[in-house]
């Protein structure tokens, strides 16, 4: 049974009895390359502050800017060139199968292109995005579709594997979710992408900083096979080098893992569950041998008899006692925006966490913890000062409404002059016009709301307790003093009838004039959520298939024939997108984007940024409305049916940040 412990009774050593070790901390793809993630930074804070050196490698904006280049692309054509060679050498001999026929006619295509022009047009597209012509909303969609059509290039010498550059829906062809096919992706030279990622970035840099132990974070589902990949191309050259993994998906997956010997044999040393800022600084100590291994919270390892060990004691970070995020060593002007943007998070876990849908605070052990506002401010301060940077994320789960208010205060009152954006509850405590104003005077500049449902009966089901004249004044409040509302909702909860699902369909359409965008999903049983733990309670039944031994996420069917199945939720979500909101599809569509638009033109009112410059005739210019259009993919639920139809869910990668 897992036991709480506090810092108090595991104080390190003091700084002149302690070994210190050299870290190598790896962020893998694939991720948005707009800014830095935040785990390295509040890890290595810890490890420099009790005197270890870090290495903090950002792996993510290096393949991006690896992918972008000439010298990566006239190799992916070389590679390409000797591919079509032996299918054609093959086709004379025996013939081809229908798919060494597709693959043929894949790289016969993607040969014809000009890789040198390819190349150029990719450098000025990385010159656009880090440039004042990032603000040239023409400019920059040009750009972005020279690097869609870079991934599709690559993806040809990498045929079947898809790779996409945002949002983040490469698919290799495995499955993250049958851990027999992790393991078999990681050995494909042909679709692995990231084997080569990892001989051109990370083994060179192992090579030259020689460092003691390297640590991975996996925060998402999208990193799992490049983080993995890395560990196992690391222990294959270096297997005197401890490796040990960590971040949400790793403690999502803590119940599978022990029971997966090639992982613990083949592919990390160690895994750490949980936060980790002090389970990593403990371990260093038991490698060192200054601590026994079983007095590592957090921790999970194989000993010595070869049994994987989860040691019992979970320890939770005191937030007010960390030190400031360090975000030294990481190439911050080397992202694809023209300013730097900074995460931040005053907050860990969500201070409502009721949602029966939500497993977004799996990755904490405990409740919410915050820090107070005035040292939120401060900190801030500090970052903006030592980093040069006046634009912020919140990567909180939820920004808590009384912080919201008094960290909006302080920002004014003590003249900060920075940008921020968050994700936020629509609350009845933010009714008041003036915090509001007071939001837009401190910086903000974007919002991200979780509404889910615009009906009443559903939102109560979910336990978010939401009114709908609550949400319907939020938005309208914010949009007023210039703030950017982008909306998240979903069709399917378990018991929604079409009825409900065309209420909140109807809200969008007919708030449109305060919602700037929407995403749209369909529902998902995410593993660790009250619902897939109670299932009876909420009438679905949860199918789990044998071969799904790592599963994030199940596929369910309703235990009666009420309401909308999950099959239809996904029809529904189709037909949104492809009925609504065709004419209000923008042409800039990462968050970070739209967030540095609204700073530099200082208004929500940003018709250049839509597909179809159209505003509705019955919006108020200043409060005018567009909405987000998301490519629509084929998806199978993990866990569940093969060949199930829907959407790809954009992830609200903010929170994970």
């Amino acid at each position: 049974m897992a036991s709480l412990i506090h810092i108090d009774g595991r104080a390190s050593r003091k700084p002149s009895e302690r070994r210190t070790c050299k870290v190598m901390l790896l962020f893998p793809p694939e991720w948005v390359p707009t800014a830095p993630y935040l785990a390295l930074p509040c890890l290595t804070a810890v490890l420099r502050a009790h005197g270890h050196t870090v290495i903090q490698k950002d792996v993510n904006i290096e393949m991006y800017e690896l992918f972008f280049s000439d010298i990566f692309l006239i190799w992916v054509k070389t590679r390409m060139v000797q591919q079509l060679r032996l299918l054609e050498a093959q086709e004379h001999v025996q013939g081809l199968t229908e798919a060494e026929q597709a693959h043929k006619a894949c790289l016969e295509e993607a040969l014809t292109l000009d890789v040198m022009e390819l190349a150029a047009q990719a450098e000025e597209a990385k010159r656009i995005h880090r440039s004042e012509d990032f603000y040239d909303a023409d400019k920059l969609e040009w750009a972005l579709n020279v690097f869609r059509r870079v991934m599709r290039y690559i993806s040809a010498a990498y045929y079947p594997a898809s790779l996409v550059y945002y949002p983040m829906e490469s698919n290799l062809g495995y499955r993250p979710g049958v851990s027999r096919e992790v393991l078999a992706c990681l050995e494909d030279e042909q679709v692995n992408v990231y084997r080569d990622v990892c001989r051109q970035l990370v083994l060179p840099a192992v090579s030259k900083e020689q460092p003691d132990v390297i640590g991975v974070s996996i925060g998402t589902k999208m990193q799992l096979l490049a983080g993995l990949t890395f560990c196992k191309m690391v222990k294959e050259a270096y297997p005197h080098i401890h490796v040990t993994v960590g971040g949400n998906v790793i403690t999502r997956l803590q119940e599978d893992l022990p029971q997966k010997e090639p992982f613990f044999t083949e592919i990390f040393d160690s895994a750490i569950l949980y936060e980790g800022e002090h389970a990593l600084l403990w371990l260093l100590e038991a490698l060192a041998g200054e601590r026994p291994w079983t007095q590592v919270p957090n921790l999970m390892y194989r000993e010595d008899n070869g049994r994987v060990r989860v040691n019992p004691e979970i320890y939770t970070e005191k937030t007010t006692a960390l030190p400031l995020p360090d975000f030294d060593g990481l190439p911050l002007d080397a992202y694809f925006v023209p300013t730097r943007i900074l995460p931040y998070l005053a907050t860990r876990g969500c201070y409502w966490g009721r949602c029966t849908f939500c497993d977004h605070g799996q990755g904490y052990f405990d409740q919410y913890r915050g820090k107070p506002a005035h040292q939120v401010v401060q900190e801030i301060k500090a970052l903006k000062d030592k980093y040069q940077a006046e634009h912020f994320l919140f990567s909180d789960e939820s920004y808590p409404p009384a912080l919201f208010k008094k960290v909006s205060q302080l920002l004014v009152e003590e003249n900060v002059g920075i940008k921020w954006t968050t994700l936020i509850r629509f609350e009845e405590t933010l009714q008041d016009p003036k915090i509001w104003e007071i939001a837009a005077q401190s910086g903000c500049k974007t919002l991200y709301y979780g509404m889910e449902s615009a009906n009443e009966r559903v939102l109560e089901l979910m336990d978010k307790h939401a009114k709908k004249s609550v949400i319907a004044h939020n938005l309208k409040e914010a949009a007023r003093v210039g703030i950017w509302n982008h909306v998240m909702a979903f069709y399917g909860f378990p018991g929604e009838t079409r009825e409900e699902a065309e209420e909140t369909r109807q809200f969008l359409l007919e708030h449109k004039a305060y919602i700037h965008s929407v995403e749209l999903f369909y529902f998902v049983a995410y593993r660790h959520t009250p619902m897939v733990r109670n299932p009876e309670k909420f009438g679905i039944t949860i199918h789990k298939q044998e071969e799904y031994d790592m599963p994030l996420d199940y596929y369910y069917t309703l235990n009666e024939a009420k309401g909308i199945s999950c099959l239809e939720a996904m029809q529904l979500c189709e037909e949104f997108y492809q009925r609504d909101f065709a004419p209000w599809a923008v042409r800039i569509n990462a968050r970070e984007q739209i967030f540095l638009y609204i700073s530099k033109f200082g208004t929500n009112y940003l018709p250049q940024i839509y597909a179809l410059h159209h505003c509705p005739a019955e919006a108020d210019p200043d409060r005018v409305a567009g909405l987000i259009t998301w490519p629509v993919a084929k998806r199978e639920p993990e866990g569940g049916k093969e060949g199930e139809p829907g959407m790809a869910r954009v992830v609200s990668h903010a929170a994970y940040s």
